[in-house]
């Protein structure tokens, strides 16, 4: 994208798949490129094409590494096997939407897949001023990285190494002030 010029990366996916839903999903640090479904079989070379089975998987191709990963599902409750299915982000949750698709008639099914772990938060942390270490209440924190909103920012400051995402004995809260998309500002709080 940032010559405008195509390539032919070198991108090899273990197995040949045609008619599946796909879309292309912006991530920190690097865009992911989600497959669902299809109809797939390995062909020999120089053996002549022929029709494949329908398959329910999923994987992903990293636009930053250009590596394809299988997605393995934590629930036991996936779709039908099918080609033709649309697929649809849904950003507010981190999820894919893939509805309908044929396998031996036209489907009319609705599945979500959370892909949180694999797409990651809308925004990174690339430097807090003052490095880590021992701060006192009161002092201010400079938190520096990318796609920050303006928007309500809770900071988190923890006692120990577990992350955490909800104050609690060990971790107390601080509003975050909205400087940019790349810097936001907050006071510690007091640990007393």
């Amino acid at each position: 994208m940032n010559t405008n010029e195509w390539s032919d990366p070198d991108i090899y996916n273990d197995i040949a798949r045609w008619n599946h839903g796909a879309i292309m999903v912006e991530a920190i640090p690097s865009w992911k490129y989600f497959i669902f479904g299809g109809e797939s079989t390995n062909f020999n070379e120089g053996q002549p094409r022929t029709f494949g089975e329908y398959v329910n998987t999923s994987c992903c191709l990293d636009i930053g590494s250009m590596s394809w990963h299988d997605i393995k599902p934590e629930s036991t409750e996936i779709p039908t096997p099918r080609e033709y299915a649309a697929i649809s982000y849904d950003s507010s949750n981190s999820r894919l939407l893939v509805f309908g698709g044929w396998n031996n008639g036209w489907l009319s099914d609705l599945y979500a897949l959370s892909v949180n772990k694999i797409v990651g938060p809308s925004y990174a942390v690339t430097e807090i001023d003052p490095p880590l270490g021992q701060l006192t209440g009161g002092v201010p924190v400079t938190i520096k990285g990318v796609g920050f909103k303006d928007q309500t920012i809770k900071v988190y400051f923890t006692v120990g190494k577990t992350p955490v995402d909800a104050s609690g004995k060990m971790t107390l809260e601080s509003t975050g002030t909205f400087v940019s998309e790349t810097e936001v500002t907050c006071n510690t709080p007091n640990f007393e």
